[in-house]
C-alpha cells in the first residue's frame, strides 16, 4: 500500500513538472513570450525552435545600488530550423551589445531578463526568465 501511494505521489509530481515546462509548446510570432533557463518552444509558422540555455554573465547594476553604468547580462539561446544546423545565439540586455539576432528570415529580440539583480540576493541560474519576441526580419 505504501509503495503504490509513493508511486502515485511521484507520478503526480512528474506530471506537474511537465505541465509547467513549455518544452514542446508553441508561441506566435510577433507576441512576447517567456522562457525559463532550460525551456524550449516552437515558433508557430516559422520553422524555428528556440531553447533558453543559460545566462552566461550578469553584470547589471543592482537595483539597490548606484552605478556608473547599467551593466549587461548575456543570455545564451539555441535556435533550430529543419533547413540547417542548430545555431547558438548570445543576446544582451544592454542595447549597445545586441538585444537582437537574426536566424533565417526571423529576428529574435531579448525584451527583458528577470529577475533584476539586488546586491544582497544572488540569482540562482534556474531562476532566470527571458522575455522574447520573434518577428519577420526586415526585408523578408
Amino acid at each position: 500500500m505504501r509503495r503504490s501511494a509513493a508511486l502515485a505521489v511521484s507520478l503526480t509530481i512528474a506530471l506537474a513538472a511537465c505541465a509547467e515546462n513549455p518544452t514542446g509548446s508553441s508561441v506566435a510570432t510577433g507576441s512576447e513570450f517567456q522562457l525559463r533557463a532550460g525551456e524550449a518552444v516552437a515558433i508557430e509558422g516559422a520553422d524555428l525552435g528556440l531553447r533558453f540555455d543559460l545566462v552566461a554573465s550578469d553584470s547589471r547594476c543592482p537595483a539597490d545600488a548606484v552605478c556608473v553604468t547599467l551593466g549587461d547580462a548575456e543570455a545564451v539561446f539555441t535556435a533550430t530550423q529543419t533547413s540547417g544546423p542548430a545555431t547558438s545565439l548570445t543576446l544582451h540586455t544592454a542595447t549597445r551589445d545586441g538585444q537582437r539576432a537574426t536566424v533565417g528570415a526571423w529576428t529574435l529580440t531579448l525584451v527583458r531578463l528577470d529577475p533584476y539583480p539586488y546586491s544582497a540576493r544572488p540569482i540562482s541560474p534556474g531562476d532566470y526568465r527571458a522575455s522574447l519576441r520573434v518577428d519577420p526580419s526586415a526585408g523578408s
